[in-house]
């Protein structure tokens, strides 16, 4: 068996090794939530990857020393309560973010899954159309879309082999 029909065997099998959420059960963002653009989103302190350790350590010095805080800085204090809720927040919001990134990384695969399935499903249906199409040709016009991804497939392929070839031709040249 040839690698890319172990690759088509396999996809249904592969498909079934992991379930794809509900589109309804994926939140949405906020109705009329537009992106910060240019200056508004550069203007922003920024906490980097490596800084989140001494920053969520900070806080939460803050917080349990907010008593000798008060004490210390007296109307300078900042307020404790303000500085734990955003402190919760931005937690919240990089879990959310860990967990958001990780499902679309998983969402990816499965797309690229199912559409490998999909594909190679569709493949195999209109190599039978053709072959039928050959001993009756009525056949090829009840499928006519069917037919045109399978050509659009084939010119895709032509034209990558044709890009390829004229790519190493030039390095041949340079």
């Amino acid at each position: 068996m040839k690698k890319q029909d172990a690759a088509v065997a396999a996809a249904p099998i592969l498909l079934v090794s992991g379930e794809v959420p509900h589109t309804a059960a994926i939140p949405t963002v906020p109705e009329g939530f537009k992106l910060m653009e240019g200056t508004s989103k550069n203007a922003l302190l920024k906490a980097s990857a490596e800084q989140r350790a001494e920053i969520d350590q900070a806080m939460e010095q803050l917080w349990e020393k907010r008593s000798a805080l008060a004490t210390d800085l007296g109307t300078l204090a900042p307020d404790a309560e303000a500085g734990k809720a955003l402190y919760e927040k931005m937690i919240a919001a990089r879990e959310a973010n860990r967990k958001t990134h990780a499902l679309a990384a998983y969402t990816e695969e499965q797309e690229a899954l199912a559409n490998h399935a999909v594909l190679a499903y569709l493949n195999r249906a209109s190599g039978d159309v053709e072959h039928m199409a050959e001993r009756n040709p009525q056949i090829a016009d009840r499928y006519p879309r069917v037919l045109a991804v399978s050509a659009q497939r084939r010119e895709a392929i032509a034209a990558g082999i044709a890009r390829a070839k004229a790519a190493k031709a030039d390095a041949k040249k340079g």
